[in-house]
């Protein structure tokens, strides 16, 4: 991972750190802040802002109002210089109390504070924008180093449309979701899900219609899609997660190739006429499915079809199309083998080997190098969702997954950032959910991780889905929505096994709501690294709402959904 592995934990946050290394400034600098007087004692303990009211905006949102209540206040002693030193782990940073979204708690996986002054600085005063996850190294004061957590055994065997039975692995998310069902149902409301026998697979859709493939032979569909439409679509749907081609020209090549008469060459013609297909059947699957459909199911005869002839980047980019379509179709099992095939015959052509790209020039490697990244990180979610061993990986791969410029300086590229968060997704999962146990030093190794993962992307992705910048740029505004929603997905990945004890811990203990999230529980280290979980999933589904209401967010996404 570039170098970066997990490492001890850290004793404290070095004296100076400038305060852009952090990469997670809030927001936008506000001319006019809010000072409250005195914070409940649920946000006194949790280090988040709080509005003064009864309820505070926190407990509101948490809806816990009955756990929101004001203690009388304290005189605050100023700092001794002991205090302040670096040799102190449980000194308390008061950046902390700068950032008033509900996901505080989540900053003992993200990021290292800088050390700044006594004086706490009031929170800019628009909560629900996706904020900056301040730091504590408190967390990992609270809990014994090296006291480690069971990682629940989730893998199952789910059964498809068909009602054949296929495997899910722990870290799916399928596998957590199945677990809090039957823990619910047996243990809080019987009847608060569907049944499992309601003839719905979880896993899987069924085709919406029957197949109308005609097979390999059958006359090239007609174009009646509106191409420019269908291409911004596909942009919009795949930024992020895959970059094949030159994105400047796509439109005008597929135009091209849509005006001309579609016979039947040679092999590479129908490899190159099955790509297009695929791009305007991705493009156009939200706005017509039918058309849709019968594009892919021309296109995958025709991949079918080219496996007989010469492999070249074309054969790569027609599977990993085929398994993008199929993860739209919310088709993700069929999608996993297709993939299959993309991997092998990337190796076939010898895509991972940078020396080798290079070969055919530089556009050609620039096309090839990014071609191998997308399968990366198509390879990564795929695996990660289904909780199955990945088919690619970086033992014998030299394609770099950095780009600097003249400077040094590593240069902002989203699909770089994406299979960089992506490779941390990946040693979570060999890390964690492999091992089966998790303790507070693994999860701060993690933790450095993010951080500087957050440091060199977080701010200019927030730039793209803010501001003015989603509504002139929607595919862009998509892909970075995507890629922090696979940013949160890590720290929530990292911390569910914790959160998974806490629940069984307070249903066995039979606590009541309002005990549940009192002090002692959230003093605790393991009780902040469940809350961290939850406040994770908070960010991502406000970052998601944000781009819904704006009417920039796009359909069938397939790291949002």
């Amino acid at each position: 991972m570039d170098g970066t592995r997990l490492g001890p934990r850290f004793s404290s946050p070095p004296k100076r750190q400038p305060a852009c290394a952090s990469g997670m400034e809030a927001m936008e600098t506000r001319p006019q802040r809010i000072r409250v007087q005195v914070a409940c004692d649920v946000c006194k303990i949790r280090r988040v802002k709080c509005t003064g009211t009864t309820p505070c905006g926190y407990c509101a949102r948490r809806q816990q109002p009955q756990n929101c209540r004001y203690s009388a206040q304290q005189q605050r002693r100023r700092p001794t210089t002991s205090a302040s030193s670096p040799a102190s782990g449980s000194s308390v940073n008061p950046a902390a109390t700068n950032h008033g979204h509900s996901a505080a708690t989540t900053a003992s996986l993200i990021q290292t504070p800088p050390p700044q002054a006594a004086t706490p600085q009031p929170a800019p005063t628009d909560p629900n924008r996706v904020t900056q996850l301040p730091g504590s190294g408190d967390v990992f004061a609270a809990t014994e180093e090296h006291e480690e957590t069971e990682v629940p055994r989730e893998a199952r065997l789910l059964c498809d449309i068909q009602g054949k039975l296929i495997f899910i692995g722990d870290c799916a998310p399928l596998s957590f979701f199945q677990t809090v069902r039957r823990l619910v149902t047996s243990r809080v409301d019987a009847h608060a899900f569907a049944p499992e026998t309601s003839g719905y697979s979880v896993l899987e859709n069924a085709y919406s219609r029957p197949s109308v493939s005609a097979g390999y032979g059958a006359e090239p569909p007609p174009i009646k899609t509106r191409v420019e439409q269908a291409v911004s679509a596909y942009l919009e749907v795949t930024a992020g997660l895959i970059d094949l081609f030159d994105n400047t020209s796509l439109l005008h090549d597929i135009t091209t190739w849509a005006s001309q008469a579609r016979a039947r060459d040679d092999s590479a013609a129908d490899v190159s006429s099955a790509v297009n297909y695929l791009v305007l059947a991705i493009g156009c699957q939200k706005s017509d499915e039918g058309a849709a459909l019968v594009y892919f199911e021309y296109a995958r005869d025709l991949a079918f079809a080219s496996l007989t002839g010469n492999l070249g980047v074309a054969s790569v980019q027609v599977f990993i199309l085929v398994t993008f379509y199929m993860l739209g179709a919310c088709q993700i099992n069929g999608a996993f083998l297709f993939f299959g095939i993309a991997v092998r015959a990337a190796f076939s052509i010898g895509l991972h080997r940078t020396a080798v790209n290079s070969r055919f020039g530089p556009e050609a490697h620039r096309q090839r190098d990014r071609l191998w990244k997308s399968l990366r990180v198509v390879d990564l979610f795929l695996s990660t969702s289904m909780g199955r061993p990945p088919a690619t990986s970086d033992v014998d791969c030299t394609v770099p997954y950095r780009a600097t410029g003249e400077d040094g300086l590593e240069t902002f590229d989203i699909l770089n950032a994406s299979v960089q968060i992506f490779l941390i997704i990946e040693a979570i999962v060999v890390e964690v959910y492999s091992r089966r146990k998790i303790s507070p030093r693994l999860t701060e190794g993690i933790s450095r991780e993010l951080r500087e993962w957050s440091a060199r992307w977080l701010q200019t992705l927030k730039g793209l889905v803010g501001g003015d910048t989603g509504e002139n740029r929607p595919a862009m505004a998509n892909g970075a929505c995507q890629v922090l929603s696979s940013y949160f997905y890590a720290v929530i990945l990292v911390s569910r096994p914790f959160l998974m004890v806490e629940l069984h811990r307070r249903l066995s203990d039979g606590s009541s709501s309002g005990r549940a999230f009192g002090s002692d529980s959230l003093s605790s280290g393991k009780s902040k690294l469940a809350h961290a979980c939850i406040d994770a999933a908070i960010l991502m589904v406000e970052l998601v709402q944000e781009l819904v209401e704006r009417k920039i967010m796009t359909r069938r996404a397939p790291v949002v959904v």
